[in-house]
């Protein structure tokens, strides 16, 4: 049993569909969802990308990194909540008071290769990827879903980038993340 399957026709078929969902929230007037595919005419993957991570320039005294675009990834938020819960004597459930939102916990698994799809082990980008993941500083980031959490900054918790069998030009890597904010000081001299 075999299966035939012309994969330039897919391709075209694939990118039709793009050019048609497109068109087609044009048409409803919605801006909002453009964003979500960025180059159809491919990326990193020579395919159609949907929400790529960007990783904002650093710039610090000690660490001067350029923007990362990461075409492949896959990405999961969740969200805890503070609440204290408060035992009452002679009641058989607690009392609950929501405090506040927690912090979002990201999980980032991805696929970094060159530029153009060649057999070339991606050592440049793995390279900047490394230096964005060990930075001492929380990570200003681009992501159409993530920004529309909310979520513009992370602070890396830990990481892996463990090998594919069988693929020597594309690395894989997975990482866990914390969202931040900045916390901005007032400082008042008449106090």
């Amino acid at each position: 049993m075999g299966f035939n399957i012309n994969l330039t026709k897919a391709l075209d078929q694939y990118e039709g569909l793009v050019d048609y969902a497109i068109q087609e929230v044009a048409d409803l007037g919605i801006t909002e969802f453009k964003d979500f595919i960025i180059d159809k005419k491919g990326g990193e993957f020579n395919l159609p990308v949907f929400a790529p991570l960007i990783f904002e320039p650093v710039i610090k005294k000690n660490l001067v990194l350029p923007f990362l675009r990461i075409d492949a990834v896959n990405i999961s938020a969740s969200r805890s909540k503070n609440i204290v819960k408060t035992a009452i004597e002679g009641r058989d459930h607690t009392v609950k008071e929501h405090i506040s939102n927690g912090d979002f916990s990201i999980s980032i698994n991805g696929l970094i290769a060159n530029d153009e799809f060649t057999k070339d082990y991606p050592k440049g980008k793995l390279f900047l990827l490394k230096q964005f993941l060990n930075a001492p500083y929380s990570l200003r980031i681009t992501h159409a879903i993530l920004n529309r959490l909310g979520v513009y900054e992370i602070v890396i918790d830990n990481y892996s980038i463990p090998s594919i069998d069988g693929v020597k030009n594309i690395q894989k890597f997975s990482l866990q993340a914390t969202s931040d904010e900045p916390i901005e000081l007032i400082i008042r001299d008449n106090v």
